[in-house]
């Protein structure tokens, strides 16, 4: 093996040491319930149809009574991609608040987002790579985060924004 070869297959081993390691914290953390400082999000992705065009909606709800919310078109693509659309804008509106959140709740309806994300499948969601690795380099700059998987029905507030996103595109969109 030449030293080129061994220097990329050894960035990939400490890129998926890393990787397996922040999986390993969220999964920990999926038992938490959060405490009074925690702030809580649900996100919800669409495509109409599917693949179509994307809408996605986010509900970020701070301990203090906060509410930030998300309801905006997504470009053309499948559910998968809206859901890590919606899940993405999520984690960009809470870097946004200042100060940062201590505790960071995160719930979808995605399961086939949420374990990607957690590496609870053997292998990941065919092209979603990118989206992905969006995700992970958002989760890590925070300090507690925890993702929750939830039934469609209990998940509401997040899915009205999506469908209101998709609803406001115009035929020309």
């Amino acid at each position: 093996m030449t030293e080129e070869a061994e220097a990329r297959n050894e960035r990939k081993k400490r890129k998926e040491a890393k990787m397996q390691a922040r999986r390993a914290q969220l999964a920990l953390s999926r038992q938490d319930h959060g405490g009074p400082l925690a702030w809580r999000g649900w996100f919800d992705g669409s495509a109409h149809p599917n693949p179509g065009k994307l809408g996605i909606g986010a509900l970020l709800l701070g301990p203090q009574g906060e509410r930030i919310e998300v309801s905006q078109a997504a470009g053309y693509g499948n559910s998968s991609e809206a859901e890590y659309a919606a899940l993405t804008a999520l984690l960009q509106a809470a870097v946004k608040v200042r100060p940062p959140p201590v505790q960071l709740l995160l719930y979808g309806d995605s399961q086939v987002v949420i374990n990607d994300v957690l590496g609870t499948t053997p292998v990941g969601a065919k092209g979603l790579e990118t989206q992905r690795a969006t995700v992970v380099a958002l989760l890590e700059q925070f300090t507690e985060v925890s993702l929750h998987w939830l039934p469609r029905h209990r998940n509401g507030e997040a899915d009205k924004l999506s469908q209101m996103a998709v609803a406001n595109l115009t035929p020309e969109s």
